[in-house]
């Protein structure tokens, strides 16, 4: 009889769960619905990628400037997901990314589930109520704005989540999911740091071979007409004109006044930099009312190039933090605390990834997802940590900010004083806090 009861309970968890069927069907029907609607209005993302698949397909260049209105500015790995779109009819597209999208954002939730689920992964029985509405309150927004915008945003996630979920259980195949994530979008290349902090050799070596031959793959797939790379057009193109500690500044790309970007660095030069605004679209004239003062270039330089090193340091603290408790915990609990710290370790990276980066757009901050789920589930089960909580919540009201709330206008003013940056910003210092005090030697 006792092995007989766990049995019949999974059935019933299982027949229990049925009802989720329909409802899921449901979701995917109007959102693709919905999604394909939105797509005939324009100004989105999906039509950028499906060229540059197009183009990379014929051997035609995909880094133009002055040519279309949204240029594609990836890695050349990027586009390859997006060949095979060539052959759905236009019509189908939107609904066919709608339905990719919404599959990996259920693959992460799922997993997210799982981890505030284990018993591990903190002092007190799971709270999944508090858990997913904490969550959903700090990065529930972001990963919408993936949806309504189209971006690719969710593949670097969903890499993101297999990276995580390796590295909690300590293997090396970590280092592979985000080597494929940086083929597709630079950033992800941050997490060498993380690799090399905790002096895991192995996932340092799949992360460069695994980005390396994604890199070269397009060449060799769909080569080029005039014979050359299309890592080194992309390099060309996007890379070659920024500099360190600059922002994204490149003609007919990127607007380094763009309310839309995020990043550390565009929001410092929108705060002390006259505003250059020209009759594009990523370039909004709102900004010129957040210059707060004038200061010289090479000043702003400095103070990004200070807070950028700042930022580094602050993860390389919540990264040491996670190593000693690791470290020092008794045999048979180092598993434990490697998967409970791992997704905070992840988290305090993906906010650097965000803030170091020349250019984040609003969806870009959907991998909020992973420090937002390490704070909460830290907050409501480990320890209520008052630093912590002031921290979550200034992060929380910052991020809710946007045009829903105050109308276009103003929510640019509000997006150009880097309201996501500051809030992404105060994450990162709460998800690093967690990390620290977890890594006490009075915590387990």
């Amino acid at each position: 009889m006792d092995r007989v009861a766990p049995n019949g309970h999974n059935a019933g968890v299982k027949r229990s769960s049925l009802w989720m069927l329909p409802l899921l069907l449901a979701v995917l029907v109007s959102g693709a619905w919905y999604f394909t609607a939105q797509a005939k209005k324009g100004d989105r993302e999906l039509g950028v990628y499906v060229t540059g698949g197009d183009r990379m397909a014929a051997g035609e260049e995909i880094y133009l400037r002055g040519t279309d209105l949204k240029p594609f500015t990836y890695p050349p790995f990027a586009a390859v997901p997006f060949v095979p779109f060539g052959l759905i009819p236009d019509d189908w597209q939107a609904s066919a990314w709608f339905v990719i999208n919404f599959l990996i954002l259920l693959g992460i939730v799922r997993w997210l589930h799982r981890y505030a689920s284990a018993e591990e992964t903190g002092r007190s029985p799971p709270r999944l109520v508090w858990f997913w509405g904490l969550t959903a309150a700090l990065g529930g927004r972001h990963v919408v704005s993936v949806f309504t915008n189209q971006s690719n945003d969710l593949l670097i996630a969903g890499l993101l989540a297999l990276a995580a979920a390796a590295w909690c259980r300590n293997r090396a195949v970590a280092g592979m999911w985000v080597g494929l994530g940086a083929a597709m979008k630079a950033t992800p290349l941050l997490l060498l740091g993380l690799f090399g902090l905790r002096r895991r050799w192995g996932a340092l070596l799949w992360l460069v071979v695994a980005m390396v031959l994604a890199t070269v793959m397009p060449d060799y797939l769909f080569p080029r007409n005039d014979g050359g790379s299309w890592w080194r057009a992309w390099y060309d193109v996007n890379l070659s004109g920024l500099e360190v500690g600059g922002t994204a500044e490149a003609v007919g790309a990127w607007g380094s006044h763009s309310v839309l970007n995020q990043s550390l660095s565009g929001t410092l030069v929108r705060l002390f930099t006259p505003v250059k605004v020209d009759d594009v679209s990523f370039v909004v004239g709102y900004a010129g009312q957040t210059l707060l003062f004038e200061l010289p270039a090479t000043v702003v330089k400095i103070l990004t190039l200070a807070m950028q090193v700042g930022i580094l340091a602050v993860i390389t603290f919540g990264v040491m933090a996670a190593s000693r408790a690791v470290r020092t915990a008794m045999d048979g609990a180092r598993s434990a605390v490697q998967r409970t710290l791992g997704l905070g370790e992840m988290g305090a990276f993906a906010c650097g990834m965000l803030l170091l980066s020349p250019q984040s757009s609003k969806a870009h901050f959907c991998i909020w997802l992973f420090s937002a789920a390490f704070v909460a589930n830290y907050l409501v089960r480990t320890r209520r940590d008052a630093i912590a909580i002031v921290l979550g919540v200034g992060a929380m009201v910052l991020g809710l900010l946007s045009k829903g709330m105050f109308g276009r206008q103003m929510g640019n003013i509000v997006l150009a004083y880097g309201c996501v940056a500051w809030s992404t910003l105060l994450l990162l210092f709460a998800t690093v806090r967690c990390l620290q005090v977890a890594a006490r030697p009075s915590q387990p």
